[in-house]
């Protein structure tokens, strides 16, 4: 190819050795002949000469001629000789900003930032001129003494003007998956500069994290990460970057092209100036302006006369109760294996007993898995963010969740897959799972499968051994294979529930009480007894054991809150000590600065009264009771207030009372008075379990989300003076249900879609703008729009959702930025003025732990 193209052009250019190849060129040092001097030949592949056509192609070049910048690589020439479709750029005498991340990965941030300002002029210059790059990626970032300067404008505009089917017969696509904006992922033939902003995002995140925002195994799964997933924090990666930093990036990778800074020169300027991209209105789009970021996490809160749904002890509280100080461990070794500040939800032993595989997030809630081992004792990540450890068999095969949700505790739900222990590519088998475990000789996998509202223990997959309402997890096979093991947990979300086991002829029998909270489970070495970690009235988590005829026997603990995880054949146990809280800020709108008015340590489900002068909340503390309190606090900081038991709900807009719901079997829906007066019991024991309540419109009626036996989730109503619950809802509600001001109707979600239902006929009609990723919070006042927030996204974006048209905007600043040690924001609740609103935190520090000796 080289004699050909030196013979082509040899009365201009003196070919003297190739340089490198691409996707779409490959690129060769010449002679310029002429002007003696060097220069870079790139020759186009001649599939994509053919799918363009030369014409066609240097008609399109041409515009990138008129570019005269200093960060941008001029054109010196082009043509078209014996079908080789050819064009002339400078010869760069430096490298490219590829090579540099090869060779540093991360850059010092004043670099990156230099960098970044650089690319974002020429690409402001360009933009002006109606040139759109298409293809931002390092590789098209030559540095020249240092200095950026932006290579190839022109090739991908010609060759997106070929159609994407004669593109797709060439057997390449336009754009780098890593670096491809969501639109141009998603096909759009027309893209503006908005694209050019999100692709240099993703360089600049690159720059200052070590690795592009979005990484997988294939450009399917980036392309599908790029479309569905939300980045990681920056500073939660690197906390010398920036604040400022973090979100004018962010705002550049917004998934809407609406959402991100109107032009590169906007972009470049919040990136040097704090106030640019705090106060970022002035450089966004319209449609951004007041941009706030979703939240990663997903319990559904509200404020005024609505509720946080999740459900009711969604709450207690997202990672166990919980509270003490550690003791000594007597007459057992402990040995810690991790020391790295992170949140720890699963990990097993492979097969040798001595190695360990565990999931863990730095901050958020998308995991990643790593390996250790005494010989290796740093872990080592072996998969991309979004993938959660679920068990490991004795061919040392992991079962994994991919494009995982954060759902509640230690609970994720995704796609089922297989994935060797040392890595690669997962063998997906399964959507919408939350729980698996091979069975002894490696051959099948037992689940948790989320079917139509109801958690389904299926073995093999498809058969159904058990099923509930409420949730199911720490899934473990016997040793021989004959029995399943996992805990149960009647309420939704909370992780108050028992050790249970069930055969494979599907007869289920419970071997403990309940426990205030349960987490963790496996089989000892013998394989006659499950240690399991429980509390039983709010104390600190410990170890136990029970036989499979039901005798419980404390066990160790020690180690702090400690959850058991796995036991190795000589019977080691594998620890993950938690320690965690969870608190309650309150934005007034009047001040600039968020008031602390958590109680205790586990604050829960806040409630918000219309005009944001009183809070109701849960508290799951140790003093609290098994059943929880509910508390009432000022928003001025006074002093809170029990008034009774269980998870807060709702409050009547008039503020004379609150709604809760006590964990009991049947669960008891409870009215308190605020001020003077008798609590009342509304229901008559017809729930297993309670997810959501609210007094509708004026308070004559309320509305309760909860499921009767052998029955999944639906919404009722009845009079609040009395009668019978009327159902409104199909089963299948997922979570909770907002009600409209006047209380004629609700939002609830049901099979991943959105739906208003009309309390008097249940009519349903649906609301395809909303994505199974929104979170309804309230309606607005006026009951013309909805609030809503984004799940598992951080810090928190509310949004305003017109219920006629769709039209959304920002409704708040953003807010409860990424912090160090803060895992997520959990709960939402606003006042009828909505710059008036209170939110949780949870904070987790996790650490894994090795009791016994090692062999």
């Amino acid at each position: 190819h080289q004699s050909k193209l030196s013979a082509a052009l040899a009365d201009r250019y003196r070919i003297e050795r190739e340089l490198g190849a691409g996707g779409m060129a490959t690129v060769y040092l010449a002679q310029d002949l002429k002007h003696d001097r060097q220069v870079a030949v790139k020759v186009l592949r001649p599939e994509l000469a053919v799918a363009i056509g030369a014409e066609r192609f240097l008609a399109e070049i041409k515009t990138t001629a008129n570019l005269q910048h200093p960060h941008i690589l001029a054109l010196h020439d082009s043509g078209a000789v014996n079908g080789t479709v050819f064009y002339v750029m400078p010869f760069v005498d430096g490298e490219s900003l590829r090579d540099r991340l090869d060779r540093e990965k991360q850059l010092p941030i004043d670099d990156a930032l230099r960098i970044a300002g650089e690319v974002g002029d020429a690409l402001q210059y360009a933009h002006e001129r109606g040139v759109i790059h298409r293809d931002i990626k390092p590789e098209n970032i030559l540095l020249q003494r240092g200095h950026a300067v932006v290579a190839d404008f022109g090739i991908a505009l010609a060759a997106s003007k070929t159609g994407s089917a004669r593109m797709t017969e060439t057997g390449m696509s336009l754009g780098t998956p890593t670096y491809m904006s969501p639109e141009q992922a998603m096909g759009a033939r027309e893209v503006d500069a908005r694209t050019d902003i999100y692709s240099l995002g993703c360089v600049v995140y690159e720059m200052l994290a070590g690795e592009p925002p979005f990484v997988g195994p294939t450009a399917q799964a980036i392309v599908a990460k790029v479309i569905t997933e939300s980045p990681k924090s920056l500073t939660a990666q690197r906390r010398t970057v920036p604040l400022h930093v973090d979100e004018a990036t962010q705002t550049a990778l917004e998934k809407l092209a609406a959402d991100r800074f109107a032009s590169a020169g906007a972009f470049v300027e919040a990136l040097r100036d704090p106030r640019a991209a705090l106060q970022g209105a002035g450089h966004r789009s319209d449609a951004a302006s007041g941009r706030a970021q979703s939240a990663r996490w997903s319990a559904r809160t509200v404020g005024a006369a609505t509720l946080a749904g999740a459900a009711l002890v969604a709450a207690a509280f997202m990672a166990g109760r919980a509270s003490g100080t550690e003791r000594a461990v007597d007459g057992a070794a402990m040995q810690q294996l991790t020391y790295r500040t992170q949140g720890i939800f699963s990990a097993r032993y492979a097969s040798d007993g001595a190695s360990v595989v565990f999931s863990a997030a730095d901050g958020g809630s998308s995991p990643r898995i790593y390996s250790l081992s005494a010989a290796n004792p740093i872990p080592k990540q072996i998969t991309d963010s979004g993938t959660h450890l679920l068990a490991v068999s004795s061919k040392d095969e992991m079962a994994v969740l991919v494009g995982v949700v954060y759902a509640h505790h230690r609970v994720f739900t995704g796609t089922l897959a297989r994935l060797p222990v040392g890595g690669g590519t997962p063998r997906e088998l399964l959507t919408a799972v939350s729980d698996a475990d091979w069975m002894p000789d490696g051959s099948q996998l037992a689940v948790v499968h989320d079917v139509d509202g109801k958690r389904r223990l299926e073995y093999p997959i498809g058969n159904v051994l058990y099923e509930t309402s409420g949730y199911l997890n720490d899934l473990r096979i016997s040793p021989d294979g004959r029995r399943i093991a996992f805990a149960e947990h009647p309420e939704n979300f909370d992780n108050r529930g028992a050790v249970a086991v069930v055969d494979l002829e599907g007869v289920h029998e419970l071997l403990t009480p309940q426990y205030n909270a349960i987490e963790g489970l496996a089989w000892a070495e013998d394989g006659k007894r499950l240690v399991f970690s429980g509390s039983s009235t709010g104390e600190i988590q410990a170890l136990h054991e029970v036989t499979l005829d039901g005798k419980v026997f404390p066990g160790t603990g020690g180690v702090g809150n400690a959850t058991i995880n796995d036991v190795s054949r000589d019977g080691r146990r594998l620890i993950v000590r938690d320690d965690y809280f969870k608190r309650i800020w309150m934005q007034h709108a009047a001040s600039a600065t968020p008031l602390d008015l958590s109680w205790l340590d586990l604050s829960y489900l806040p409630v918000l009264s219309a005009d944001a002068s009183l809070l109701a909340f849960g508290d799951a503390s140790s003093v609290a009771g098994r059943n929880y309190a509910t508390m009432l606090r000022r928003t001025d900081g006074s002093a809170a207030v029990r008034v009774g038991e269980g998870g807060v709900l709702s409050m009547s807009r008039d503020m004379r009372w609150v709604l809760s719901a006590i964990p009991s079997n049947p669960a008891q829906l409870m009215v308190y008075p605020t001020g003077a007066g008798a609590s009342l019991r509304l229901d008559n024991g017809e729930f297993v379990a309670i997810n959501d309540a609210s007094m509708l419109g004026d308070g004559r009626d309320v509305m309760v989300c909860g499921s009767e036996p052998r029955r999944g989730v639906r919404c009722y109503v009845r009079a609040l003076a009395g009668g019978t619950f009327r159902p409104i809802t199909p089963e299948g509600v997922m979570r909770g249900a907002v009600p409209s001001p006047d209380g004629a109707h609700v939002v609830t979600e049901i099979g991943g879609a959105h739906q208003q239902f009309s309390v008097l006929d249940g009519s349903a009609r649906p609301l395809p703008w909303l994505t199974p990723n929104d979170q309804v919070l309230r309606y607005s006042t006026d009951g013309r729009s909805l609030w809503t927030r984004r799940r598992n996204s951080h810090p928190v974006r509310i949004e305003q959702v017109d219920l006629i048209t769709g039209a959304r905007r920002a409704l708040l600043p953003e807010f409860s930025m990424p912090r160090p040690g803060v895992r997520a924001t959990t709960e939402v609740a606003l006042a009828d003025d909505p710059r008036s609103f209170v939110y949780t935190e949870r904070e987790l520090s996790s650490y894994l732990f090795e009791l016994g000796k090692r062999p």
